[in-house]
């Protein structure tokens, strides 16, 4: 009767022991899932950046403005940030790494670029528009090019692109100051505290003017003025290059009494320049000490002349291309040159 009793007594614990050994492995299994969880919630903003990446940041090289962008949603890329060409160009490499991705259509002839700074491209394919970069998307052809990885691989032009899902030109807000473009939905168009600026939009060629008064002042203080009409570039790293292929603008640069002088451009090549005393845009924005480009090369360009990164660095702007209208608030005080506001 006793070893009976000590039989039963020992499967008791056998089974008691095993529900224990059951229960354990379950908790494991369970602290192994939240693991799991934990981990995927810390990756996503990793793994599904879209609607964080809505603002990013920038990096400037060359007087030119970056940007870590994803193409597609998923294909990495470094895009410069532009507004001073009429289509997207894509660099040819990242493109036939990804044919699946972009689907490139082959052109009847090649489609020539030819940059104000000199630099020349050619396409002999091109991206139906849709072109998707962080988020925003492209609402014209983008062409591909080899552009051997001297400006990134993409030259993203915002006014070529929408920020939400209507098919019109989207709204971009941009600090350069603090290294910031942020990509605007038409309910998060921020209230008081920005002066506006109706912009002309040329049809043909998709680019953006402000049209107002452009002082150059001498040496000498004598100052010459003329209404003008600059196309907003941010792939123009000056403050300002005029048209002086144009009769009209040629006769103003003549009228100023202001000695060309030779620059360079960051590829090495010769372009006349200005070294006025002062620029006023608008009657309201002075500038000392800022050279002016001289553009005699003939192009198809609207308006008289780039308004440049050199300008738009001072505040804080708002590209509301869907409006046609250029927002700007106070200065962001930058690299403390001499800037006088009027």
């Amino acid at each position: 009767m006793r070893a009976t009793n000590l039989s039963t007594s020992a499967d008791r614990i056998r089974r008691a022991v095993g529900g224990l050994s059951r229960r354990l492995w379950g908790l494991r299994r369970g602290l192994c899932g939240l693991r799991r969880a934990v981990c995927c919630a810390l990756l996503l903003p990793a793994a599904f950046p879209a609607h964080a990446q809505r603002s990013l940041p920038l990096t400037r090289d060359g007087g030119h403005l970056y940007a870590e962008v994803l193409l597609q949603d998923s294909v990495p890329a470094r895009a410069m940030l532009e507004s001073g060409i009429a289509f997207p160009l894509i660099d040819s490499a990242l493109v036939w790494s990804h044919p699946d991705l972009f689907r490139p259509e082959k052109l009847d002839s090649a489609v020539r670029f030819r940059m104000a700074a000199g630099a020349n491209y050619a396409a002999r394919y091109k991206l139906a528009p849709g072109l998707s970069v962080n988020g925003s998307r492209s609402l014209c052809d983008a062409y591909v090019v080899d552009m051997g990885g001297h400006k990134g691989d993409l030259l993203w032009p915002l006014n070529r692109f929408t920020t939400d899902s209507a098919a019109a030109p989207g709204i971009f807000r941009l600090d350069i100051a603090r290294g910031r473009l942020e990509l605007l939905a038409e309910e998060e168009l921020p209230g008081d505290g920005w002066t506006a600026y109706a912009m002309t939009r040329d049809e043909r060629s998709g680019m953006y003017c402000l049209r107002g008064s452009l002082a150059l002042v001498n040496d000498r203080g004598r100052r010459t003025a003329e209404q003008a009409e600059l196309v907003v570039d941010l792939g123009n790293a000056m403050l300002l290059a005029l048209f002086t292929y144009k009769p009209e603008v040629k006769k103003f640069v003549s009228r100023a009494r202001i000695p060309e002088l030779e620059g360079r451009t960051p590829a090495g090549k010769r372009l006349p320049v200005l070294q006025p005393a002062a620029v006023t845009f608008l009657d309201a924005y002075t500038f000392r000490g800022r050279p002016v480009l001289l553009l005699e090369n003939r192009m198809r360009l609207p308006g008289h002349g780039f308004l440049g990164i050199r300008f738009f660095e001072r505040f804080r702007v708002i590209f509301d291309f869907r409006r046609a209208q250029l927002r700007i608030a106070e200065p962001s005080p930058a690299d403390g040159a001499d800037l006088s506001i009027g």
